[in-house]
């Protein structure tokens, strides 16, 4: 390896050290990694030259432009290489349009789909590792607009060549479907695919030794080549269950993400508490199964029916299930664990057991263990929670995805026009209880009221527990309206002027991401899981959470703006949601992380969209 003072100056950083100093200690290994790589390289090559000139023929035939594909990547140390592929496309194809193309695009040659489709266009790349700009197992080699939006760490996978094969790239082997659905391919790419992707790439740097390298080759073979039957991963199946504890809340917030699993081809389950929406469900084309429980309950003999539930009902080998919220989470994941289905996990939020500690925490984390660490992944609505679980040793970091919340279709919350109040509203949306914050609202709402303030306050949503006479005496004051719980919340937003929520803590608070969406201002708790939506000062304000002076400061902060300055934060509100929380995206990055592919052509509905795939 290059001394540390030969690197690049892009590599030079503390997170690249680490890894670096880990290397450093595996010479041997290196040296002998080189050794495989060409002399498997020059074996493969004579073996497989008959091959390389029929393709090279047929490419020749087929149509005009070299037989070769050259693109410039980049490898060990930030060296720019020319990558090697047999030419799949017309000639110029480059020229003819972007860098991501369509399956059914024109420029695909007939020779092309062939190649592409057993992967045979890769075999060139030999001769890459023979120059010693590639190797067998390695990162994949990126184009350098892509290389440029690496994290510090990321440029860490350069302090080895660039490589065919890997676990990401077995991961990611279908990855043009996983990013079908995207509007905006490259950003979808670089912000979701990209991080996950290096997510396995840092960890083989970790784990680098020549043996692990001919297992990563031996995984890639069997991946590519040889076609799983129904005894090894039931594809005469093609379902998934999904378990949560609300089907309301499930069509509000993973409505897109159930319609993509059905358009790949799945058929979907779901075990949840059946009310007047689990027909919505099934409207929808979901089969629910009625597993009914009470969430708020600590009864441990409930919790134990509830496992048995879900593991009597589990007859079927599901290719994978998805759990929602505490309950399901635990026991949905206990129970998917005894069938051996894999299972992945959304933390919503990690609840109020976690914030306030105590022995309540200690029982939710022995609970949690057994559940999260066998999941296959975990899905998380901010970094935070996630830390928590990897702080607690609930579940290792690699396993992890962290979303942006559940997402907004952007499309469904289109920007509604400011309102010319002659007084100003500022609206809360969600449960009524002291861990929303809603006593810390109570002084500035009460000294408005005592001075007569051009302001109003309404509360929209239902009350936990006991917190319905703790509230009589907002009702009290003169500048409170108090809507109860209604479902369509988009004329109350609509009619407001902002949207409070001093939350204590949130896994992501999805109505600010929709009330960002109806392009209106924030003020909110500066914790994670709101803090997020907001742009501090550009579409709304952050204050202290519990901190009483500091929310009325804000309170009083955003009564002194114009109604051009307010009505101006709500459109940067717009600006900011569609930029960031867009659900397709988040939809997008699910599918990959979980490896969802197309079932077989006889048991998935046919796909007429065009389906997008990288050059």
């Amino acid at each position: 390896m290059l001394s540390w003072d030969k690197l690049p100056s892009e590599m030079k950083n503390d997170a690249v050290k680490e890894y670096y100093d880990l290397l450093c200690k595996r010479p041997l290994s290196i040296i002998l990694k080189r050794i495989f790589d060409f002399t498997a390289a020059l074996i493969l090559t004579l073996i497989l030259s008959p091959i390389i000139i029929i393709v090279s023929i047929a490419i020749a035939v087929d149509s005009k432009g070299g037989v070769l594909f050259k693109q410039e990547r980049i490898t060990t140390y930030y060296r720019h290489f020319k990558i090697y592929k047999f030419r799949t496309m017309v000639k110029n194809a480059e020229q003819l349009g972007s860098q991501i193309t369509v399956s059914a695009d024109a420029r695909i040659t007939k020779v092309g789909k062939v190649l592409r489709r057993f992967h045979l266009d890769e075999i060139p790349q030999l001769f890459n590792i023979l120059k010693g700009d590639m190797s067998f197992v390695g990162t994949r080699p990126e184009v350098p607009k892509y290389v440029a939006s690496y994290t510090d760490e990321m440029l860490a996978t350069l302090l080895l060549p660039a490589g065919i094969t890997s676990m990401a790239s077995i991961k990611y082997k279908d990855e043009f479907e996983l990013i079908s659905n995207a509007e905006d391919c490259d950003k979808v790419y670089i912000n979701e695919i990209l991080p996950d992707k290096m997510r396995y790439n840092l960890d083989a740097l970790k784990k680098f030794n020549v043996l692990f390298d001919i297992g990563i080759m031996f995984k890639t073979f069997f991946s590519v080549f040889i076609k799983e039957d129904e005894n090894t991963a039931h594809k005469d199946l093609h379902e998934a269950l999904i378990i949560a504890e609300d089907a309301r809340s499930l069509i509000l917030t993973r409505k897109e993400l159930l319609e993509k699993l059905m358009e790949l081809g799945y058929k979907l389950d779901a075990y949840i508490p059946k009310d007047e929406y689990t027909k919505d469900l099934s409207d929808m084309g979901i089969n629910p199964i009625d597993v009914s429980f009470n969430r708020r309950s600590t009864n441990p003999f409930a919790d134990l029916k509830l496992l048995r539930t879900y593991k009597r009902l589990t007859k079927k080998k599901y290719d994978f299930a998805i759990t929602y919220s505490i309950k399901p989470n635990i026991y949905g994941g206990i129970a998917m664990k005894k069938k051996k289905i894999p299972y992945y996990i959304n933390v919503t939020g990690t609840g109020s057991a976690f914030y306030n500690g105590g022995i309540i925490k200690t029982i939710i984390k022995a609970l949690y263990k057994p559940s999260s660490r066998h999941a296959a992944g975990l899905f998380f609505e901010n970094s935070e929670d996630r830390d928590i679980f990897v702080n607690n040793s609930l579940c290792k970091k690699e396993k992890t995805l962290v979303l942006n919340g559940a997402g907004i279709n952007t499309e469904e919350f289109k920007p509604i026009d400011y309102p010319e109040n002659y007084i100003t509203k500022i609206l809360y949306i969600g449960r009524l209880m002291e861990e929303k914050g809603i006593e810390d609202l109570y002084p500035v709402i009460k000294e408005c009221d005592a001075k007569n303030e051009a302001v109003s306050f309404e509360f929209l949503g239902d009350f936990e527990d006991t917190y319905k006479e703790s509230f009589e005496k907002f009702t009290k004051l003169k500048n409170v309206t108090y809507y109860g719980y209604h479902t369509n919340i988009k004329d109350y937003i609509s009619s407001c002027d902002c949207l409070i929520l001093p939350s204590y803590h949130e896994g992501m608070a999805n109505v600010l991401l929709e009330a960002g969406a109806l392009a209106r201002p924030l003020l909110v708790s500066d914790i994670a899981g709101c803090r997020e939506a907001v742009v501090d000062g550009k579409n709304g304000y952050l204050f202290k959470v519990k901190d009483r002076n500091e929310i009325k400061d804000t309170v009083y902060k955003f009564l002194s703006l114009s109604f051009e300055e307010k009505k101006e934060m709500g459109l940067y509100s717009r600006k900011h949601i569609v930029e960031n929380f867009e659900r397709k995206n988040n939809v997008s990055k699910i599918i990959a992380y979980i490896g969802v592919k197309k079932t077989s052509e006889s048991n998935r509905q046919p796909i007429t969209e065009n389906e997008t795939v990288r050059v």
